[in-house]
């Protein structure tokens, strides 16, 4: 059998190129496409002391060593204009129980109001930075800035992370944060959400196995 005999027929596409579409156009299909994303819902401190936080679904790790965690913001908004300032804050992870008051926090509000009091959380003293933790989140990671790296519109804010502070309930037997005990949401296209609550493993395989399947085949 020759390779085209095995080349299974490829399913009907639309292609689309960037120069063709407005930034409206792109910024939807890009977030339906790149799903679904982890939240890092961010506090960060103004330097008239207002306590910001807001949630940002471009959120990923950067590095484990030094452990630096990312996200992204479309434009110099609030969280991070307070960053660029302070030059710290936290990251929290937004547990099903807690995604009403973390989307109360992605209103407009002017600068001069804090999303802790509009979403009606706690702000509590973080250990090593000046920005707020939120008491009723289940993770929260203190982060010093490494950097803004200005990418077209987007801004993507690394930090190194100081400090992690974790729920006791999250911790399984082998002293690792469960999935299904932490109950995060991420973001899908448009307003969409989804839980993590469905779940499967996948155990990676060695070159050498799949050398051996091949060969088996």
């Amino acid at each position: 059998m020759d390779e085209t005999e095995r080349t299974p027929a490829r399913e009907s596409m639309r292609t689309l190129l960037p120069a063709d579409h407005d930034t409206r156009a792109l910024y939807f299909l890009l977030n339906s496409l790149v799903v679904p994303r982890p939240i890092a819902w961010v506090s960060s401190l103004a330097p008239d002391g207002t306590r910001n936080l807001a949630p940002h679904s471009y959120f990923t790790v950067a590095a484990s060593d030094p452990p630096t965690i990312a996200f992204t913001s479309i434009g110099d908004k609030d969280t991070v204009t307070n960053i660029r300032a302070t030059g710290d804050f936290v990251v929290h992870v937004a547990d099903h129980a807690l995604v009403e008051q973390m989307n109360l926090t992605s209103a407009n509000a002017p600068a001069n109001i804090s999303e802790f009091e509009l979403a009606g959380v706690t702000p509590t003293p973080a250990d090593v930075v000046s920005s707020s933790i939120i008491a009723e989140a289940p993770v929260a990671i203190e982060c010093e800035l490494d950097r803004v790296v200005e990418v077209g519109n987007g801004r993507l804010v690394l930090g190194r992370c100081v400090a992690f502070h974790v729920a006791e309930r999250l911790w399984d037997a082998k002293d690792r944060v469960a999935p299904d005990r932490l109950d995060a949401v991420a973001r899908m296209g448009g307003s969409t959400y989804a839980t993590t609550r469905e779940r499967f493993d996948l155990r990676r395989p060695t070159y050498d196995e799949l050398l051996a399947a091949v060969a088996a085949d």
